[in-house]
């Protein structure tokens, strides 16, 4: 469908946009920060770092909702999300950490245990003893032996 609407329309959106197929959905759903469905439709200006994303499913657009999309783009009236700033980089962070955590969950969950678990529980046995520690054996310690002698 985007290939016919491509076809018919190539004079006029040729000179605003480039289009590529993707074959493994995990460049997309790095881009767009989010599990993306397959077959999905995103726009990526590469110069801003902004990416569109339709609001209706891409399964179900028209050939004329899927134009609608591209000339709202290209007013710049459709929401454009991600971008270039602090708040990006660190959300970015925090999905790229995610989706490695659960890619090695799903890969080996003995492995990931050990690897998180073991260092976890030394810290919490470090913490235990500093925080924990029995005081009460400090006074056995430092006890003063002191002779009662009766006064007159």
């Amino acid at each position: 469908m985007i290939e016919s609407i491509i076809r018919s329309n190539k004079q006029e959106l040729h000179r605003h946009f480039q289009f590529g197929w993707m074959g493994n959905p995990e460049l997309a759903n790095t881009i767009a920060m989010s599990e993306l469905t397959v077959p999905h439709l995103i726009v990526l200006n590469s110069t801003t770092n902004h990416h569109h994303i339709p609001d209706d499913d891409p399964v179900l657009m028209t050939p004329e909702a899927v134009s609608l999309f591209l000339d709202q783009i290209h007013k710049q009236t459709a929401p454009a999300y991600g971008g270039n700033n602090w708040i990006v980089h660190i959300y970015r962070g925090f999905f790229e950490t995610r989706t490695t955590l659960i890619n090695m969950w799903r890969g080996n969950p003995v492995l990931t245990t050990l690897v998180f678990g073991l260092p976890l529980g030394f810290l919490s046995l470090i913490c235990y003893s500093i925080c924990c520690a029995d005081i009460l054996d400090a006074d056995e310690d430092e006890e003063i032996t002191e002779t009662h002698e009766k006064k007159d």
